[in-house]
């Protein structure tokens, strides 16, 4: 069984994936973050590898105004680490100092909600600075318009914060099929042998600030 840290906000995302053998952790509510973040997976924890960042481990504070609300929001990647430098917690830089593990700089503070992982090779994004730096360091993009995923407080949200994948899967949190790339991405997913899967079709595509995949014994708070 899978553990996923998730928000709860959506209680048909967390029903759905728990039928489908998930367990669920739900995230929990910082109130250092904008309301609308408060319970976002991704910017209360980060893996890289198996070593996973909390905000307990931060030597910086969290806090509303970006880039202080974005210490953990980087995107792990085929063996390196893309962030806003000057936003990553020292924590995490100082990891990948010593386990050598090359720190790419983006502009995009919000890198790993920004970005839906497809393979270790391929990803999506609406971002043009980190379409830019993935491509230049081998990885096959496809690049979508902004918009059209629910975020409730913003205007809109992001494609990484709404779906997650698996070596079989890139699973929606609901329905993808609305967003005018859809068949562009539908066709990305399937030429990197990835299903697109849909879960609580009725609902708009969400971001719910995406999940990041734990061990049973790992201590999250």
């Amino acid at each position: 069984m899978k553990t996923l840290y998730m928000s709860d906000q959506y209680p048909c995302f967390c029903r759905t994936l728990m039928q489908m053998g998930y367990k669920i952790i739900p995230s929990k509510n910082i109130e250092a973050f904008p309301f609308p973040e408060r319970k976002h997976a991704d910017m209360q924890m980060l893996r890289i590898n198996d070593r996973f960042f909390t905000l307990k481990d931060c030597i910086r504070q969290p806090g509303k105004v970006y880039p202080d609300n974005v210490l953990l929001n980087c995107l792990y990647l085929g063996g390196k680490l893309y962030g806003k430098i000057n936003a990553i917690d020292p924590t995490v830089l100082n990891y990948c100092e010593h386990h050598q593990i090359p720190v790419i700089p983006v502009n995009q503070g919000y890198a790993r909600c920004s970005t839906l992982i497809v393979s270790e090779h391929a990803a999506i994004t609406a971002d043009s600075s980190i379409e830019k730096v993935l491509v230049k360091n081998g990885v096959e993009v496809l690049r979508i318009s902004p918009g059209h995923i629910l975020l409730k407080g913003y205007d809109y949200g992001f494609i990484g914060g709404a779906g997650f994948g698996n070596a079989d899967f890139i699973t929606f949190f609901g329905n993808i099929s609305r967003h005018p790339d859809y068949e562009k991405i539908l066709h990305f997913c399937d030429k990197h042998h990835r299903f697109i899967r849909m879960i609580c079709e009725e609902q708009p595509l969400t971001d719910i600030g995406g999940v990041v995949e734990a061990n049973n014994e790992t201590e999250l708070y």
